[in-house]
């Protein structure tokens, strides 16, 4: 086997000594003295050190970075959204993985009895919804902020709805603009934080109607009548992907009227975004329109390796994009004998340059898991979390991010055979977004996938 070559004493890295070597050998030998005890007692080799001591190759304590490591991209089965607490709407196309559109859907609730007096006369209708700072893409240029369809079935307040339109019907009426006049085209900036769209004056008047004859009294008859909006963006728009609260209590339908004896007191009912999961949004993408996403997966745990993607991989929240790494030849370590002990073991991924842009937010952090054949976690709970750090390249001097992460206990088990060696799948720690990052493989050149294992052999 290939890593058996590459594993040879001849070709392990030593430690390096440190300029206060002789403390170090002291420190050194007394740590071996003691794991050479615990070893006599016992051939367990999942005891980890508190650390290595600086060495040379004659301590038995070595560096190896030549292990193997598989890198692949993966699609998971389903993202869902109406879980969420926001909604996102807007168009962007992505280099690399093509453009992506995301779209809105919610149902509108009652606060209270709604039967308006048959006196009171319709102002406006309009909806206002409530944008935080999140964008994905160029804020810089104009785009269609929005167009609002009606819903032909309500959203299901009992089902889970997901990112992906496989999985979740979205049923609107798209022949039916609610806008009263054309959507407003403007850019996108972080500080845009009220949205106020005004709707169709005939649709207001609808409500009101139903509300004034009694047929819209309770939630389950409001419900029949109106099953919801649709937040779309412009059919040419190309600039950004915007976040919007579900749950602020400033966001709905605002319904104004007034009295025929007083035109000048406004009145209004607001008809505020359903919680749970009466709201959720949609990510799609052409991947034809990006340099490398027509290679990506296209089906449910469908795994891509990365050299058919250009020696880096790619995770992505709401198109659920996720990297599974593997490590084939993880057991031949234990041609260094029973008696190992495996100090620690780093994972570190780079980011390429290329792929970093203003526009595009790289996830904060990865949510990491252990995986089984199947390419699927095998528990809910984290194996490990991964911080994205900025740096620069020492290679090409530009920006270069990374993240880092431990497989101590990972290595320990698989070597002591208590967990199969499936490797593990590294999820975007805001998975509903459409936050995306590219990754090295161990064979970039500029960008490689690194890891790192620490071990002392007593044979």
């Amino acid at each position: 086997m290939a890593l058996l070559r590459t594993m040879t004493f001849g070709e392990l890295t030593p430690v390096q000594s440190s300029s206060n070597l002789t403390s170090a050998w002291r420190h050194l030998l007394g740590l071996v003295g003691l794991v050479m005890l615990v070893g006599a007692c016992s051939a367990d080799i999942t005891g980890i050190g508190v650390g290595l001591p600086d060495a040379n190759a004659n301590t038995g304590a070595y560096l190896v970075d030549t292990i193997t490591v598989r890198a692949s991209t993966v699609l998971r089965d389903s993202v869902p959204t109406s879980t969420s607490s926001y909604l996102l709407a807007g168009r962007y196309t992505d280099p690399l993985l093509g453009t992506l559109e995301a779209r809105s859907f919610f149902r509108v609730g009652l606060s209270t009895t709604f039967t308006p007096d048959a006196s009171y006369l319709l102002d406006s209708v309009v909806l206002v919804l409530k944008p935080d700072t999140y964008r994905y893409g160029d804020t810089t240029k104009t785009q269609t902020l929005f167009s609002i369809y009606p819903m032909k079935t309500p959203v299901s307040n009992t089902q889970v709805s997901y990112a992906s339109p496989k999985y979740t019907k979205a049923d609107f009426d798209s022949t039916t603009l609610l806008n009263e006049q054309a959507a407003p085209v403007r850019r996108a900036r972080p500080n845009l934080t009220t949205l106020r769209i005004r709707l169709k004056k005939s649709f207001g008047q609808s409500l009101l109607d139903a509300g004034q004859t009694g047929r819209i009294a309770t939630q389950d008859e409001f419900q029949a009548f109106f099953p919801g909006l649709a937040v779309l963006p412009g059919a040419t728009d190309n600039a950004a992907l915007v976040r919007m609260s579900a749950t602020s209590t400033d966001a709905g339908l605002f319904l104004y009227y007034h009295t025929a004896a007083d035109a000048s007191t406004e009145q209004n009912i607001t008809l505020q975004i359903a919680t749970g999961n009466g709201h959720y949004f949609q990510v799609r993408a052409n991947r034809r329109t990006g340099s490398v996403g027509a290679a990506l997966p296209t089906q449910p745990l469908q795994k891509v390796s990365a050299s058919l993607t250009g020696e880096q991989t790619f995770v992505e929240g709401a198109l659920g994009l996720q990297t599974k790494l593997e490590f084939p030849y993880l057991s031949s370590i234990r041609q260094f004998g029973q008696n190992l002990t495996i100090t620690n073991a780093q994972i570190t991924a780079q980011v390429p340059a290329t792929s970093l842009t203003p526009y595009l937010p790289t996830p904060p952090s990865f949510n990491i898991y252990l995986s089984n054949a199947n390419n699927q976690p095998v528990s809910t709970t984290t194996y490990a979390t991964a911080n994205y750090t900025p740096g620069v390249s020492t290679l090409t001097g530009l920006d270069q991010g990374t993240y880092n992460w431990t497989i101590t206990s990972y290595v320990q088990a698989v070597l002591a055979n208590t967990t199969p060696n499936n490797g593990m799948l590294l999820a975007s720690g805001t998975p509903e977004l459409p936050t995306r990052v590219a990754l090295g493989s161990q064979r970039s050149v500029l960008n490689k996938l690194q890891l790192r294992l620490y071990l002392i052999s007593l044979n």
